[in-house]
């Protein structure tokens, strides 16, 4: 049996194409990998600062116009009178043009009579003016007081115009924006429950990220399910009810007593109506407090012998007390 040797450069050309295979085998692994909760979170946070800015565009070009059409309203209103003495002078004109015509030879008076509008009439008069002062001056006073208040209006009209069309420019990116967050929070959901799956976790309800502090109080807070409820416990491995609100709070610099009672008392009260994620819920004669996250939905560390989870408003205490807010 003849036993062949492989010199050093076959063996160096074999290792270059392995690793070159493993190299695409990570490359592939890599860009077939989707981006993280937190990845999913960060791009929503950069809609999130762009969304701010168009709408506080979008508000104050709205402001703008409106202060422009009360100008144009306002300019109308005085635009009004000449008009209407403009309108009869348009029918006395006829005579006053004829002598005209008949005595300085002027042109075809029907084309000036039919001008079509007052405003074109009195341009085309307007010609007139020296040559029939002595008949009816007021023409000239009317005309030239109506073009003053015309090109005003004019001047906001063409403003209008343009504001017009930057707050429909405005409107379309808010769209365009709101729709890409939407998008965004369908797949961090997805991400959510991927992750959560991952820990052998079942999850039924994800709320949306909510950018802010807000956000930061909820998302810790959802941080800590699964973690036990522990009697007078406030982190970072065990919490009671209103430990976890309290440490919640001071997430983002709010101190708060570890009492569902002294909470509720330096809370500001509010509706169900109006509660926003961040706000806090209170059960049971203010012997049961949790965090809302959105769409009836809180967390919170309800007894001994359970772990922080997620529950509906609604089942997460006997019944319901009141709702406070902590963040303005």
């Amino acid at each position: 049996m003849t036993v062949r040797h492989i010199g050093s450069a076959c063996w160096r050309t074999i290792a270059v194409v392995a690793l070159s295979a493993v190299i695409i085998a990570m490359g592939a692994g890599t860009a077939n990998a989707k981006p993280s909760v937190k990845e999913y979170e960060n791009q929503i946070e950069k809609q999130n600062s762009d969304l701010e800015g168009v709408v506080e565009d979008y508000n104050s070009i709205t402001e703008d116009l409106k202060h422009t059409k009360h100008k144009i309203h306002v300019l109308e209103k005085k635009l009004h009178p000449y008009k209407v003495k403009l309108d009869k002078l348009y029918d006395q004109a006829e005579p006053i043009v004829d002598a005209a015509y008949e005595t300085r030879g002027m042109g075809d008076t029907t084309a000036i009579l039919d001008a079509g509008s007052p405003d074109i009439f009195v341009a085309k008069i307007s010609s007139l003016d020296g040559i029939v002062a002595s008949d009816s001056g007021v023409i000239g006073k009317l005309s030239h007081a109506a073009k003053k208040y015309q090109d005003a209006k004019d001047t906001l009209d063409d403003l209008k115009a343009e504001q017009s069309d930057k707050e429909a420019s405005l409107k379309s990116k808010k769209k365009k924006i709101t729709e890409a967050m939407d998008r965004l929070q369908d797949k961090r959901k997805e991400a959510f429950r991927d992750d959560a799956r991952s820990r052998g976790e079942n999850i039924d309800y994800v709320p949306d990220y909510v950018p802010g502090d807000r956000g930061k109080v909820v998302r810790f807070a959802l941080d800590q399910r699964g973690k036990p409820y522990v009697w007078a416990a406030a982190g970072p491995g065990s919490y009671d009810c209103s430990g976890l609100v309290l440490a919640a709070m001071r997430q983002v610099g709010i101190s708060l007593p570890h009492s569902a009672r002294q909470q509720y008392g330096m809370a500001t009260h509010i509706s169900r109506a109006e509660l926003q994620p961040g706000d806090a819920v209170f059960y049971n004669g203010l012997q049961h407090v949790a965090l809302y996250i959105g769409d009836d939905y809180v967390v919170h560390a309800p007894n001994s012998g359970e772990t922080v989870r997620i529950d509906r408003l609604d089942q997460a205490g006997m019944s319901y007390y009141g709702a406070g807010r902590f963040i303005n």
